[in-house]
């Protein structure tokens, strides 16, 4: 079982814009990469590699690779729960 948030807000940087706030399902498996995440709800993530992390195109907030850290270990580090993606 996943959350300590409820929810995840994406924005855009090139947009300035907010995209979409995704609601966290309590029965998501711990171990869900935040990429995979982004994706399953309509969320673009670029990713050349698969999300084995040797592209760095998934970089979000700046130094995260949204490939390489859980949704857990992202809200358990986030304090706001908030994502930026630079080209969206």
């Amino acid at each position: 079982m996943c959350p300590l948030r409820k929810s995840i807000t994406v924005s855009g940087k090139a947009s300035g814009k907010t995209i979409k706030t995704i609601l966290i399902p309590n029965d998501l498996p711990s171990n869900i990469s935040l990429m995979h995440f982004l994706i399953d709800n309509g969320i673009t993530v670029a990713s050349s590699c698969g999300g084995v992390g040797s592209c760095k195109k998934c970089l979000i907030n700046r130094s995260l690779l949204s490939c390489q850290i859980t949704l857990e270990e992202f809200m358990a580090t986030s304090i706001l729960g908030h994502v930026e993606i630079s080209y969206l």
